[in-house]
């Protein structure tokens, strides 16, 4: 009779089987990320590169200070041959977007959108909001010095970014890193 030792192992060893099996029918999770409503093409799924923390701070109501948890986000990125009339760029922009990124303040899912132009990388709006509803909760509209892009990096730091009315709802500080725009043509511009 085998010792108890032995058959856990044993169970063991076949459960680890049978994940590995069912994991490799799935195709190995390399889907697109493309929340409803979003135009342009998008990206896979990123895995963040840097260990800087995304951190919302100063917000009203408190219960929006916390840290975004970027492992667990959806990315995607991509880009517009229209002009961004929101702050009427002179040239065509890029999108990224963070979606389902778990705020450790209160347990709830937000999304970060962000969108530069394609020519210069200048920052011209970013939308913070409720990732249940996509409805936008603090905004950032017209040029954002206080947003840097990285495209080589696909990086976008953020120092003391106020967003809100008149900056007065939040502060956003941190990094957040984005996936290859999916459209080659659109690589050297938007990253």
């Amino acid at each position: 009779m085998p010792s108890p030792r032995s058959s856990t192992r044993h169970c063991l060893l076949t459960l680890t089987l049978a994940t590995a099996a069912a994991l490799s029918a799935c195709g190995g999770g390399d889907d697109a990320v493309a929340p409803s409503g979003n135009a342009g093409s998008t990206g896979t799924a990123g895995t963040p590169s840097s260990s800087a923390m995304l951190v919302v701070s100063a917000a009203t109501p408190a219960t929006l200070n916390g840290t975004l948890d970027k492992l667990a986000a959806q990315f995607e990125s991509n880009s517009s041959n229209a002009l961004m009339t929101t702050y009427n760029a002179a040239d065509p922009y890029c999108r990224v977007g963070a979606y389902a990124m778990v705020n450790s303040g209160n347990m709830k899912k937000y999304y970060l959108e962000i969108s530069f132009d394609k020519a210069t990388g200048a920052v011209g709006l970013v939308k913070f909001g409720d990732d249940a509803t996509f409805v936008a909760l603090a905004t950032a509209v017209g040029p954002q010095t206080a947003v840097a892009i990285d495209k080589t990096a696909r990086r976008i730091t953020f120092t003391n970014l106020g967003l809100g009315d008149n900056g007065g709802l939040l502060k956003l500080n941190g990094t957040l890193e984005y996936p290859t725009n999916v459209d080659p043509s659109n690589r050297a511009a938007c990253g």
